[in-house]
């Protein structure tokens, strides 16, 4: 399952990266941000999406709470003004 932000191209980008990084320190506070961002990079090797920390916690965090990292990553990219991506294709 891909990034939100790589269909607009935006993976890779810096800014992005940042914002994303931000939204998930704002997200799960300052005390836990770094202990839920640990545990999600020792449970994820590999993700399907890259090999940076930002895959491998993205990665981690669709498998558990989907909603989470869908609400993260909508929000780093509407900080760095990229809009919304397009939607999921729906699998039956």
């Amino acid at each position: 399952m891909s990034h939100l932000a790589t269909p607009l191209g935006l993976h890779e980008n810096e800014k992005f990266q940042a914002a994303y990084w931000k939204i998930f320190r704002s997200f799960f506070g300052e005390a836990n941000s770094g202990l839920v961002r640990s545990m999600l990079l020792a449970k994820v090797d590999t993700a399907d999406t890259g090999a940076t920390d930002l895959d491998r916690v993205c990665f981690g965090l669709r498998q558990t709470m989907g909603w989470a990292a869908d609400a993260i990553e909508q929000k780093a990219l509407a900080e760095i003004g990229a809009g919304k991506p397009p939607p999921r294709a729906v699998a039956q």
